[in-house]
């Protein structure tokens, strides 16, 4: 059976490339998403300078995953309210990655040295710390670190999203 014939319901997002497309960035958007709200778990009682700091991935993974949703929605039933949805929902992303990118900038910015109060006994010096609050900072500094990387792919995913689904909606 041919799709020629076959017109299309509803507004798509603009083709803007052609190496770009949708359902796939959608999908890596709703991977990037699940990524920062699983990370977001293992900061959830360890991190000690910013002790709130595990909402933030949470939230943002939370609505990365929506605007991936949506991306993937309008592409599979193109219409109008769909395609508004992924549109402001790839804006909200892309401005609350940006804010979660100078959080986790600032995050690992601040180096917090605590003085040991309680060093590790020589046999079970295993590793490069001298304390387990060094360890726990390390461990902290390299999640945010992944959750930076994740966000930095997150903006790029949300500006393409946003400005394809932007741009389809001006010339309706």
């Amino acid at each position: 059976m041919s799709s020629e014939g076959v017109s299309v319901v509803g507004p798509r997002s603009n083709r803007f490339a052609a190496w770009f497309d949708h359902e796939t960035a959608a999908v890596v958007t709703i991977l990037l998403g699940l990524f920062q709200v699983l990370l977001s778990v293992l900061l959830a009682d360890s991190n000690k300078s910013l002790p709130k700091l595990y909402i933030l991935p949470l939230a943002m993974g939370i609505v990365i995953v929506a605007g991936g949703s949506f991306t993937m929605a309008s592409e599979r039933n193109p219409s109008r309210l769909l395609l508004q949805g992924c549109a402001y929902s790839n804006v909200v992303g892309l401005l609350g990655t940006m804010l979660a990118f100078c959080l986790y900038c600032y995050n690992l910015s601040i180096l917090h040295k605590e003085p040991c109060v309680m060093p590790l006994p020589d046999h079970f010096r295993r590793s490069p710390y001298d304390c387990p609050g060094e360890a726990l900072a390390a461990y902290c500094w390299s999640v945010t670190l992944l959750l930076l990387l994740y966000n930095i792919g997150a903006v790029v995913m949300h500006s393409l999203l946003s400005f394809s689904a932007l741009k389809a909606l001006k010339t309706d």
